[in-house]
């Protein structure tokens, strides 16, 4: 038997402890390179955030960040007490999920970004029992270009996100296959590009403007899909824009096929063959979060997403 007298007993319930928030601050800058990028990310002062991580190393007794250099590196403890954190931080956002669904705790908006190529129908079959199931709870649906899904779920805009992983750090995020979509490039039937033999060599190419669809991420450096370098290019913030563009003979571009196929079937657009695109087909995955908990209705929209899509993907690429 272990016995304590009252100073060590006082000593034992006062002495601080690790806090949760300590944590996350942790995670953020180990994961966002630097504590100013992890202020902009948790929307705290960078001040509080290197009070955060400072209390933990000093709760620990370990340095856990290298502060020597202009950008804060973790120590070797702190990459060894990388995974342990996350793993923590990750356990403890699904157990609030669970215990908000014990709860019955119903939140009242639940936000959706979706990527621009997304077939719209199969998410308004979900939605719409979604809305029959949760009457009052208000949905946001936004379309993003590229990776801005996934910024809007770094960034807190959306619960949940489909899209592509095209750039997407995955270590934080869940994800679930929802839909392949085939890319196709095509052009109208009076286009120049339409009667040139095939394959359609680059430099002609590169002389018609290529209409692309502008990234919606914040982030400048989030790669490109299928552009071809070097050639004539028009910009576009959505999908319905780039083939009306295309439609009226003024340049040519990848299009989703079911976004396509009844113009090709009346033989008003025309495929292309390009062998300098890189993607035919875009995986679309459902991802979320693993480090923020989800309401009963996120879960609900969750596991809908999950139910509709194939197994598995397929995936298909070509690169020149």
């Amino acid at each position: 038997m272990v016995c304590f007298d009252g100073l060590d007993n006082q000593w034992l319930y006062t002495r601080p402890a690790v806090t949760f928030d300590q944590l996350v601050a942790f995670l953020a800058v180990a994961h966002e390179g630097g504590f100013s990028a992890a202020s902009d990310t948790l929307h705290k002062s960078q001040p509080a955030v290197s009070k955060l991580v400072r209390n933990l190393e000093d709760e620990l007794g370990v340095t856990l960040f290298d502060r020597r250099q202009y950008r804060a590196t973790l120590s070797d403890a702190g990459r060894l007490f990388l995974e342990r954190a996350e793993a923590l931080v990750e356990h403890t956002e699904a157990l609030r999920t669970f215990g908000r669904q014990l709860g019955g705790q119903i939140e009242a908006v639940v936000r959706l970004a979706v990527e621009a190529v997304t077939p719209v129908g199969p998410i308004m079959v979900i939605l719409r029992g979604l809305q029959e199931r949760f009457p009052a709870v208000r949905i946001e649906l936004s379309t993003e270009r590229l990776a801005g899904a996934a910024d809007a779920l770094r960034e807190e805009r959306a619960e949940i996100a489909v899209a592509t992983t095209l750039g997407v750090g995955l270590t934080k995020l869940e994800r679930v296959h929802f839909r392949t979509v085939r890319i196709l490039p095509v052009a109208h039937r009076d286009h120049p590009l339409a009667t040139c033999k095939k394959p359609i060599p680059p430099a002609l190419l590169r002389a018609h403007p290529q209409i692309v669809l502008r990234d919606s991420a914040h982030d400048p450096a989030a790669p490109s899909l299928n552009v071809l370098e070097g050639g004539v290019r028009w910009s576009v913030t959505d999908v319905t824009a780039k083939r009306d563009v295309i439609l009226a003979g003024m340049g040519w571009g990848g299009l989703p096929e079911h976004v396509v196929a009844e113009a090709l079937a009346a033989r008003v657009l025309v495929r292309l063959e390009v062998p300098e695109f890189e993607v035919q087909a875009m995986e679309l995955f459902a991802m979320r979060r693993r480090d923020r908990p989800h309401g009963v209705v996120a879960q609900a929209l969750w596991e809908e997403l999950g139910r509709s899509g194939p197994t598995s993907p397929a995936p298909r690429r070509r690169r020149s």
